[in-house]
């Protein structure tokens, strides 16, 4: 399947394109609103939970600046994985006119979704670094490591989302589903508040049944800690994503001959 895609380059670029357009066709600030959306969020999140609740990261000298910057990095890798599973419930029955075009690979709507969702992360990770800088923080090196921590968030969410739209097709009430569940996946994991807080006998399966968990601790790590990547944790991250991608990929080849039969 992925050496199929790898000829329809083209197909692929000239989705994504028409993807970024839509989403902010038609909008007074047009493509303004990927930045603008990221810093109005930073500031809703950052006075929710810094100055109306007074959480802190744990962290010596921080303030609620520093504690926004924290969050925000939490919350981009969170959007990331909400964009591409929410939007993947309905990837096929919303594009059901390429569903009975035999030469058309259904595969490559997942990989545009995941793409689109990662370039918009990227946009948020400028602002990112724009903001921890305009705080008084310095940049560190560690930051060229980000595409290695991502890149198994990306392996897992490719196989999850060709699962996901499979289900979608024969699920309709799943959408409804995967709201309260990226909710969860918010509020059970170190996005708003910092792992140590957690419950010590819960920690474990928090650190590792949550698909977040792992990577936003690495993303933190190489951003604003400068520090290196625990490479054993991402490594068996790494692991469980490529399990993740050959059952989404033999999920998806198995049931996709009967998508116009349903749709």
């Amino acid at each position: 399947m992925l050496s199929d895609l790898l000829s329809h380059k083209y197909l692929f670029l000239q989705m994504l394109k028409r993807d970024i357009q839509q989403r902010y066709r038609g909008s007074q600030l047009g493509f303004l609103w990927a930045f603008v959306y990221p810093i109005l969020m930073l500031m809703v999140y950052t006075f929710v939970f810094g100055f109306v609740m007074k959480a802190k990261w744990g962290v010596a000298g921080q303030d609620n600046l520093a504690f926004g910057v924290i969050l925000f990095a939490g919350l981009l890798c969170h959007t990331l994985l909400a964009e591409v599973m929410v939007g993947a419930v309905g990837l096929i029955t919303g594009n059901s006119q390429y569903v009975k075009k035999v030469v058309f690979p259904l595969e490559i709507l997942s990989v545009v979704s995941l793409a689109n969702a990662l370039f918009h992360l990227l946009l948020g990770l400028i602002i990112l670094v724009a903001i921890n800088l305009l705080t008084g923080n310095q940049l560190y090196w560690t930051i060229l490591l980000v595409p290695v921590v991502l890149a198994p968030l990306a392996i897992f969410l490719l196989g999850a989302s060709w699962f996901i739209s499979v289900l979608g097709v024969y699920v309709r009430d799943l959408g409804q589903v995967m709201g309260v569940f990226m909710t969860v996946l918010l509020f059970m994991g170190p996005i708003v508040y910092p792992l140590s807080l957690i419950p010590e006998p819960m920690q474990p399966y928090v650190y590792w049944l949550n698909p977040l968990t792992v990577v936003v601790e690495q993303f933190r790590a190489v951003v604003l800690l400068g520090q290196m990547p625990n490479w054993t944790d991402l490594g068996i991250y790494t692991f469980f994503a490529f399990l993740m991608l050959f059952v989404g990929q033999w999920f998806f080849k198995r049931t996709r001959e009967g998508f116009a039969d349903v749709i």
